[in-house]
């Protein structure tokens, strides 16, 4: 996929050459590729060392947005991988979050290919400087997969250097950076567009190669993202239809044949390598019956004005539309990667027209568009605004697979697509493919007015992608959340190895999305304890998927703890009252799940409330390192130990141990 000619020989050959490109192109030819590939790859470090700051990558201090959520979880997936194994564990499954009944981490985002890549980090850094490590590494690592790619397929560096900048600093990748390792990680997508491109249609080398080398990048994907690599299939499979629309003699006997020694090893290759992965995913212990994240009229779907209406992660957007923008996806702004901005969509645009007669710009042109129309999910929504319009995603959205895809995460190829489309009209316009007279200009035009457009254009142009460079800067540096004020001393302290291995711990706050800091001290403390509740996809009574941690009976003291964590009716609308009963069946709660330790952090919201319940029921606390601990809780219990009797209610609280929120 090269452009017909490029170079500034080919420039210099034409009568009237571009003197100005011409230059551009023997500067560019002078620095030669490794050195201009070097110098690519630095810009892009260095301009996403501005995404985190001041985090820097590796940073085992501090986690993008707050030390709670979805980094949280993320990180702990990242850590979990390298220390079950080291340890003997299923790196698939795990107890020690969401005891006693555990996870299913293959329908999570667990990642098992970045936790082991990132083992060594770790061991002696901590899972957070993992996560911190790898989120900051996804923007210089896409957008040069995504050069280097373009590069080979436009025959221009400084192309492929300019699609790069776009796809892996996109509003889709800067999104999900917010706290999405397993969707802000996309380098491999570029690459395995490559593989495909070489099998289907170029179709020189060996296909065995090529073969492996797809079947590897399929599993790598798949043990990164399995919902990327599924939806990457997707686009692949959209293209080869309109391929074999366009140009029929591509689906010829010998070709399908020729395709089939490459895609037939490559299958066998990627299906070896996560099979069993596949298996536990889909018939493991506490697997989800129907779709993984919602039903397909979840919000998470792009909004008609979503190339054009700018966030709050544009730097600079007008007010107005920020609010707007920022409405889209049910206010979910990380989810909402469409944003193109009016510049980029315009410059896409004029490629594509200009250069319509090179078919890949004009199939990487409607593959942007079927992406585009495929993320606004199955109805049509104007300005945070749903109609009754159907759109394609309606007929396919119910099938196998496809119902847990969220459709606005398909704005990944919408940006990538639009990047190949730029990447090729740069190539073009380098190569001196503008010199034809402009679509309008007949033979009775004066030459005046054709030297008029030919030397207005290059102006045009320049203020066209000096606007779109404007538009599409991010809003960094991120806000991030220092761990080491938010997580108590006591997890860091040598005090810690009070609470003994591989025992039961419940902590408040109660670990539940978005308050589950509990997982981060879990990590801190090496994954020492089995926590009682976590933030993961599980099924519910029914199969179907929750993100609330099992009921555990009594089920009022988890709707207590709950309640008081988050503040809200997110875990039950009223709250069980702190009264004698409630004490009782905290106490049962305790022997039943076989609670070794509890854990109050004095610091967080409420505490004051939930305390007293915690007293009564298992007596006088040790304060340590901003903790309130109760070590020995079964002893407590069965020992009945400092316990108030009979009546619990009218026992006074010790207001020493009891902290202000």
């Amino acid at each position: 996929m090269t452009t017909s000619q490029s170079g500034a020989g080919y420039i210099a050959s034409r009568p009237g050459p571009d003197l100005v490109k011409a230059n551009v192109l023997r500067r560019l030819e002078e620095i030669g590729p490794a050195r201009f590939a070097t110098l690519v790859i630095l810009t892009y470090v260095v301009l996403s060392l501005f995404a985190y700051l001041p985090a820097w990558p590796g940073d085992p201090h501090r986690l993008v947005g707050c030390a709670c959520g979805d980094p949280a979880e993320q990180a702990w997936y990242l850590g979990w991988v390298p220390w079950a194994i080291v340890h003997g564990h299923n790196p698939l499954f795990t107890s020690w979050m969401d005891y006693p009944s555990g996870v299913n981490l293959a329908v999570n985002t667990e990642m098992p290919l970045l936790g082991l890549v990132t083992a060594p980090i770790t061991f002696f850094f901590g899972p957070v400087s993992s996560f911190t490590f790898m989120l900051w590494l996804a923007y210089p690592l896409s957008a040069t997969s995504a050069f280097f790619v373009l590069r080979y397929w436009t025959g221009s560096q400084l192309a492929g250097a300019c699609g790069g900048l776009l796809y892996g600093f996109s509003a889709y990748v800067v999104g999900q950076g917010l706290g999405h390792l397993n969707l802000s990680f996309v380098p491999l997508p570029p690459l395995i567009f490559l593989a495909l491109h070489e099998i289907i249609v170029r179709q020189r080398g060996r296909p065995l190669r090529w073969g492996v080398i797809l079947g590897l990048l399929a599993a790598a994907q798949f043990l990164i993202s399995a919902e990327i690599l599924f939806t990457t299939g997707m686009v692949s499979l959209l293209g080869v239809v309109i391929l074999a629309l366009a140009r029929p003699r591509l689906i010829t006997r010998s070709r399908l044949q020729l395709a089939s020694r490459a895609l037939l090893p490559a299958a066998v290759i990627a299906g070896g390598l996560v099979s069993y992965p596949l298996y536990f995913q889909l018939a493991g212990p506490l697997r989800i019956k129907g779709p993984a994240q919602g039903t397909i009229m979840n919000p998470f779907r792009a909004d008609l004005l979503g190339p054009f209406v700018p966030t709050f992660l544009q730097r600079f957007s007008p007010a107005a539309a920020v609010r707007l923008g920022n409405s889209f996806t049910d206010y979910q702004v990380d989810e909402n990667g469409s944003y193109l901005g009016i510049p980029l969509v315009l410059l896409a645009l004029w490629c594509a027209a200009r250069f319509r007669r090179d078919r890949w710009v004009l199939l990487a042109a409607c593959l942007a568009l079927a992406s585009f129309v495929l993320s606004l999910g199955p109805r049509l929504v104007v300005a945070a605004h749903e109609t009754a319009i159907p759109l394609p995603f309606d007929l396919i959205g119910p099938l196998p697979l496809v119902q847990d895809v969220l459709p606005v995460r398909l704005s990944q190829y919408q940006s990538f697509f639009v990047a190949v489309v730029v990447a090729f009209g740069i190539a073009h316009w380098l190569a001196g493919d503008d010199h034809r007279a402009p679509p309008g200009l007949s033979d009775r035009d004066t030459r005046q007015e054709r030297r008029l457009v030919h030397f207005l254009a290059p102006f045009v142009l320049a203020l066209l992608a000096v606007s779109t460079v404007v538009s599409l800067i991010p809003s960094w540096p991120l806000s991030t959340a220092d761990v080491s004020t938010t997580t108590p001393s006591f997890f860091v302290s040598s005090a810690a190895s009070q609470v003994p291995s591989g025992s039961v711990v419940l902590t408040y706050p109660f670990p539940v999305y978005s308050s589950n800091a509990a997982m981060l001290w879990k990590e801190i403390d090496l994954w020492r304890w089995k926590l009682i509740g976590g933030y993961a996809a599980i099924p519910n009574a029914t199969g179907a998927v929750t993100a609330l941690p099992p009921p555990l009976s009594p089920i009022a003291v988890q709707e207590f703890l709950g309640y008081w964590t988050m503040d809200n009716p997110y875990i039950v609308a009223v709250p069980p009252p702190l009264d004698a009963r409630l004490v009782a069946e905290m106490r049962s709660y305790v022997l039943a799940h076989r609670v070794g330790t509890v854990i109050l952090d004095t610091s967080w919201p409420r505490a004051v409330t939930v305390y007293p319940l915690f007293e009564r029921a298992l007596g006088r606390p040790a304060t340590v390192g901003g903790v309130d601990l109760w070590l020995h809780a079964q002893e407590r219990v069965a020992e009945g130990d400092g316990l108030c009797h009979p009546d619990c209610s009218a026992r006074p609280v010790d207001s020493s141990r009891v902290k202000a929120p």
